[in-house]
């Protein structure tokens, strides 16, 4: 399809339908065989994106040659996959892409950097991941890209900036066919050194207000890795030039722990670690959290969901786990997506294994994803058990502007270990099941 068919298409439809994927015998489906340490990492990015009859999902492999950033598309009429297409370079396992569309259809990619400039390209044509324009590079020492597109189809990016002073988010926006141009910090560590966000992005039905939720990760040492963890929210209603807590009171921008609102604390200085997953706003606005808590070796998983009194509700996700998984760990990395009918999915990591210390890359992490039904929350595995291998890393598939997710939203995901380094050159299995 060339940009003028896809044109005309628009023209006599103000949504795209989302058609069905061929039925699937639930088993994943294997798109590499030389998937990085951080191959489908991290959740705050979307990897997968749905256009009519298309999906397209960007990851990260490590050939002999390097890191390389890779799409493929499957039709979902037939159920068959395209040939996979590398679109670029990465620094190292942390370089992997971000993936949006604008309502023409063109496709959006982040992707390259630690501590670098990211490099930016749009798809040549609508609906299609073969061929990418030039590269663009986009500020410098950033890390972790999140991406969605505005409904005059502005691309908005944050990222982690890292430098010698307390290290920050940084929000970058593109608008239709001019550069980048950074709108500036807008949350900030209160200590100098090592910092992590884990900010993710959705929009409203408004397509206008911007729901963002982080993890602040702060006060790394010799002693200890993250002192201080806050699982934090706020929102924006012009594009994040401001920014509010959820009773709509203005935020002294960069936002720290201090004055944003929080959810949840933590860290090794309160014996107990928090992991944010990637948040969802409903169709009526409403936004949904999920985090994880780690206390004694134990781990519980947390959907937080604002009430009609501004109040934020928490579900132990653990109560509604199969019996068979109750004396399980739910855990971390993992996200929530509405699809196009409004129904609520997520996906989390399940620890099969031995309650122990070690969550990261353990070889016992299982994929599990769940629906909501009511009060109630369906769960079922993604990923075949295997006790051997960890299957770690998810990304669910959620909207990030004018794709529609699907009835069965993709999800994306590692298999093999992290890697001793950031560098590691190794050959993981990357998966894609629904």
């Amino acid at each position: 399809m060339n940009r003028r068919q896809f044109t005309q298409l628009m023209a006599t439809s103000a949504l795209w339908p989302v058609l069905p994927a061929k039925a699937a015998d639930d088993k994943p489906h294997q798109l590499s065989a030389v998937g990085c340490g951080r191959a489908t990492g991290y959740a705050e990015t979307n990897k997968i994106i749905t256009i009519g009859n298309r999906t397209h999902v960007a990851w990260l492999d490590s050939p002999a040659e390097g890191f390389r950033v890779r799409v493929a598309t499957l039709d979902r009429n037939s159920g068959k996959w395209s040939r996979t297409i590398t679109v670029g370079n990465a620094h190292d396992n942390h370089g992997g892409p971000a993936l949006t569309c604008d309502s023409e259809g063109y496709l959006h990619i982040v992707y390259y950097t630690h501590h670098h400039a990211f490099r930016y390209r749009r798809s040549k044509l609508p609906n299609d991941a073969s061929e990418w324009d030039d590269e663009q590079l986009i500020g410098e020492k950033l890390t972790y890209p999140t991406l969605v597109c505005g409904k005059d189809n502005s691309l908005y990016l944050t990222a982690r900036r890292s430098d010698k002073n307390p290290w920050w988010v940084e929000l970058w926006e593109k608008p239709p066919g001019k550069a980048w141009l950074k709108v500036g910090p807008i949350m900030v560590s209160r200590h100098k050194g090592y910092a992590h966000f884990q900010e993710s992005l959705s929009w409203g039905p408004d397509h206008k207000t911007l729901h963002l939720c982080g993890r602040f990760h702060e006060l790394s040492d010799k002693s200890s890795y993250g002192r201080l963890q806050t699982v934090a929210y706020m929102k924006s209603t012009d594009f994040g030039r401001t920014w509010q807590r959820s009773d709509d009171s203005l935020i002294k921008t960069p936002a720290t722990v201090e004055n944003i609102e929080v959810i949840a604390k933590g860290g090794e200085d309160f014996k107990r670690t928090l992991r944010a997953g990637c948040l969802a706003a409903s169709p009526k606005g409403i936004p949904h959290l999920l985090f994880s808590i780690k206390a004694n070796n134990r781990n519980h998983t947390y959907l937080t969901v604002l009430d009609a009194n501004g109040k934020w509700q928490r579900t132990d996700l653990h109560d509604h786990l199969p019996k068979t998984w109750q004396d399980y760990n739910l855990t971390m990395a993992g996200g929530l997506a509405f699809d196009a009918k409004g129904t609520l999915h997520g996906v989390a990591q399940l620890q099969t294994g031995q309650r122990g210390p070690k969550i990261w890359g353990d070889p016992t992490n299982e994929i599990v994803k769940f629906v909501q039904r009511g009060n109630r929350f369906e769960f079922r595995a993604l990923s075949e058990f295997d006790p051997k291998a960890s299957h770690w890393l998810p990304s669910i598939e959620r909207p990030t502007g004018h794709n529609l997710v699907p009835t069965f939203p993709g999800v994306l995901f590692t298999g093999g270990p992290a890697g001793a380094g950031n560098k590691d050159l190794i050959s993981n299995k990357v998966y894609w099941n629904r």
